[in-house]
């Protein structure tokens, strides 16, 4: 497999779906890990500015080609405080299994040990990059630990529920609405 960066799948329309449901038209949103740029082309006309990033240099360069702006970042760690009304983030959610992919291509799908460690640092930064009011929308699976991720959540103070759920294959994949308490 010669994987540069992720390509939509299921969970990318499952992402985008939602966000089309959430986003409003004043609202500045941060498309995390934005891979091929799928989920922000598709909510582009119906915001007032949608920013991709990604870590991988080969996803940053896809997307800027397809008239998306994009800066590349682990996570939100390139932004300032409370920029953003709404977050995507289609997480690397599989539990490592000792598989090697390409490079990138797991750097794209694979979560950590658990599945959950990506996520962890994720739900870590989003208070200081969310806008008042603001909230994040995070695609994770069954495969990931559901319950876990929302008492984590609910630990770092957290509101958090399943807005989508959709049943492919040997998992259920979901999209939580994460606000601040």
């Amino acid at each position: 497999m010669n994987e540069k960066f992720y390509h939509p799948a299921e969970d990318s329309s499952l992402l985008a779906k939602s966000a089309l449901n959430n986003v409003e038209k004043n609202d500045v949103v941060l498309d995390v890990g934005t891979g091929s740029g799928f989920v922000a082309s598709k909510i582009k006309k119906n915001c007032f500015v949608v920013i991709g990033c990604d870590i991988n240099p080969h996803a940053c360069k896809h997307v800027k080609k397809n008239k998306i702006e994009v800066i590349r970042s682990n996570l939100m760690d390139a932004f300032k405080p409370n920029s953003f009304d709404l977050i995507l983030f289609n997480a690397p959610y599989l539990p490592g299994d000792g598989h090697k992919f390409e490079e990138w291509f797991e750097v794209a799908t694979i979560g950590g040990e658990t599945g959950r460690e990506v996520i962890k640092s994720f739900i870590n930064g989003l208070g200081r990059v969310l806008s008042k009011g603001g909230c994040a929308l995070l695609l994770a699976s069954t495969k990931t630990g559901i319950s876990e991720i929302e008492t984590y959540a609910k630990e770092k103070n957290f509101n958090i529920q399943i807005i989508e759920k959709n049943h492919y294959y040997e998992e259920t994949l979901v999209v939580f609405r994460i606000t601040p308490v």
